[in-house]
């Protein structure tokens, strides 16, 4: 069986993010990576054509970002 391609993170301006919270055991939509327990992270949604939206966190100073730039 073939593995599906892994989707690559939605871009996303700081103004879309809905507000800054704590999501331990979700992964960061940019990086990838666990988000640990008391790390801060943005809340978003990611529309979904099925269904309803999905609620996507991304670090509030993501580790990803700054290897990109």
């Amino acid at each position: 069986m073939a593995r599906a391609k892994k989707a690559r993170a939605p871009e996303y301006d700081r103004d879309d993010w809905e507000y800054l919270t704590y999501a331990p055991g979700h992964e960061c939509a940019a990086c990838h990576r666990p988000i640990k327990p008391l790390e801060p992270v943005r809340r978003g949604t990611v529309e979904r054509t099925p269904g309803a939206p999905v609620p996507a966190y991304r670090h509030n100073e993501c580790p990803g970002q700054a290897a990109s730039t």
